[in-house]
């Protein structure tokens, strides 16, 4: 989770639309050369390049427009002895271990509010979880089936309660005392439909899965969702999350004709003229995925779930605006990744093989590329107050084959289904990163085979320079199935500090940047 101190919130939004203005500029240096100025060599591969290169940067574009538009929301703290709102916490279980769902049960004991009422809501209808619902003098809810998964479980105990407002933790999200404190204030406007708030990896320290999951969604829990928040686009991420309850029974309950209730939901909220905050505050920690099996399902289910709402559910409706439909569609954007870096993991093997080449590398190439690519990396560093580790960056590129199947699945893969992600390490699976290894092999061989043909060129060192980061980002994975609880080592000093601040009471004033 990447925050920002308060008193230094101004020069940060300051240098960051600095940043990404300057990374504006050279994009379109960059890309006014690519389409104007060089010289196709291999026409097909040629506007394959362009596509690619277009994607990063409108992407890159809508990650800096984004960073610009940081909103930093900190509610009045409610005096609940002078107010009469009623709220009913949600712990969802499916399955998960009864220490697990123990932890969460006693956490949200402790949440300050006169007025909570705490309830499990068991889909597994596990007798060891009524167990600890009843040792915590907690309310216990249960069903036959499991129709309409998660968002079937909350209906259906939306239809035995009352609450004037409701919150959502997954089994494995430790809500903090402060919660409810640090976000009930933002429902002031009427207009709020729910309040959203970071999710964290409390075991992120265990592992380098742990640790590169977490990574790769702290910018998004950090300036992407300040960014989506100051342009009224924070979409509900399914945990660690406050309702309304008058606006989920306005639309009829959490939608179950999705995998990610939660975003379609958001969306059907906007549809009828609600708004939703973005309070970045650590108040809940979670449970990451252990193993790369567990992983690349989380990732599937959510690539699959954003993808069938992209083709199947008319996402864009008014009275969306223009910046809403602008960050949802970045979001759908997101994963069409895998596709992208296919076409990069290909080019240097086309030339390598079989000779063929996008463009005539021309001495000025690297005049229009490298500066683009060097701001565009500074900008991101900055973002992130330079607290990113490479693996953010790996498990997104080495995530391309779940990206692939996500699309596929999505038009040819039958009814999708929801799936927990474990809360344990599971076996060692070599299925899961069979792709990655047969990708590594076919880059190794073309590597070779490509100098052996070529003899010692220029452009045949480029090419396998490109061939060796390919390698360097996907052998990670490899490592990481096979010796996961590896301890990690670098740049986690940050995250003791976050949790510090995360129990500090929340900030009284509002800060809109």
């Amino acid at each position: 989770m990447i925050e920002i101190p308060q008193h230094r919130r101004r020069t940060y939004l300051r240098n960051c639309r600095i940043f990404s203005v300057l990374s504006a500029v050279f994009g379109i240096i960059y890309l006014q050369w690519l389409l104007f100025e060089a010289r196709p060599d291999n026409y097909v591969l040629y506007w394959m390049l362009v596509v690619a290169e277009c994607f990063n940067v409108a992407q890159a574009a809508g990650f800096w427009m984004t960073i610009s538009f940081q909103k930093w929301t900190e509610p009045p703290i409610p005096d609940f002895s002078q107010t009469t709102e009623t709220v009913d916490l949600f712990v969802t279980v499916c399955g998960e271990p009864a220490d697990v769902v123990g932890a969460t049960i006693t956490a949200a004991t402790q949440v300050r509010h006169p007025r909570c009422t705490i309830w499990v809501l068991d889909d597994g209808q596990d007798e060891t979880i009524r167990a600890l619902a009843e040792l915590h003098s907690v309310g216990y809810i249960t069903r036959q089936g499991r129709r309409g998964a998660k968002a079937g479980n909350i209906n259906h105990a939306l239809g035995l309660t009352r609450a004037d407002y409701f919150c959502i933790f997954d089994a494995d999200q430790i809500p903090k005392p402060a919660f409810l404190e640090a976000t009930l204030g933002g429902f002031e406007d009427p207009a709020v439909a729910f309040v959203q708030t970071p999710q964290v990896y409390r075991n992120r320290f265990t592992n380098r899965v742990s640790a590169g999951s977490h990574d790769q969604q702290s910018l998004f829990y950090g300036p992407i969702l300040r960014g989506k928040n100051g342009m009224n686009a924070v979409f509900s991420c399914g945990t660690n999350v406050v309702y309304r309850r008058g606006a989920i029974d306005d639309i009829g309950g959490l939608p179950e004709d999705s995998i990610t209730e939660d975003l379609r939901g958001s969306l059907i909220l906007n549809k009828r003229g609600y708004s939703s905050l973005y309070v970045s505050r650590i108040l809940a920690e979670g449970l990451g995925p252990l193993d790369v099996g567990s992983y690349f399902n989380q990732q599937f289910r959510w690539g699959r779930g954003g993808l069938e709402i992209l083709f199947q559910r008319r996402p864009y409706q008014r009275p969306m605006s223009l910046g809403q439909a602008f960050q949802y569609s970045l979001g759908f954007m997101f994963w069409f990744t895998g596709w992208i870096y296919l076409i990069y993991l290909a080019l240097p093997v086309l030339f390598l093989v079989f000779g063929f080449r996008p463009i005539q590398v021309p001495n000025d190439y690297p005049l229009r590329f490298i500066p683009y690519v060097l701001i565009a990396l500074a900008t991101i560093a900055y973002a992130a107050d330079f607290g990113l580790r490479f693996d953010g960056l790996r498990f997104t590129l080495a995530s391309f084959p779940v990206q692939l199947k996500s699309l596929i699945s999505t038009f040819f893969g039958g009814k999708s289904k929801f799936v927990v992600t474990p809360k344990k390490a599971g076996k060692v699976a070599l299925r899961p990163i069979l792709p990655i290894i047969f990708t590594m092999i076919v880059l190794v061989f073309s590597a070779i085979y490509g100098l052996m043909r070529l003899g010692p060129d220029p452009s045949v060192f480029n090419n396998i320079a490109w061939i060796i980061g390919h390698i360097i980002i996907l052998q990670g994975f490899v490592f990481l199935t096979f010796n996961p609880e590896r301890a990690p080592v670098v740049g986690e000093a940050r995250a003791p500090e976050a949790a510090k601040h995360a129990e500090e009471a929340p900030h009284v004033a509002e800060e809109s940047a």
